[in-house]
């Protein structure tokens, strides 16, 4: 953790976490303990959050096949 750190954005920041895994990080760490949400909420969010940067990692290995090729 680092020094000064003071809410799960600025350890978000440090590990330099990009805005999906950022997200899912976020809602593991809150699971279920966030006002008006409850664990299958958050269970969903993570999944949401984990297909669009599956996607997006599979987007760019498929970009550097077909330009690499």
């Amino acid at each position: 953790i680092p020094n000064g750190a003071t809410d799960l954005i600025d350890l978000i920041e440090f590990k330099n976490m990009n805005f999906a895994i950022g997200n899912i990080f976020k809602a593991c760490y809150r699971l279920g303990q966030k006002e008006g949400n409850d664990d299958l909420y958050d269970l969903r969010k993570i999944l949401f959050f984990a297909q669009r940067e599956i996607d997006r990692i599979e987007s760019i290995r498929k970009e550097g096949v077909i330009n690499n090729g």
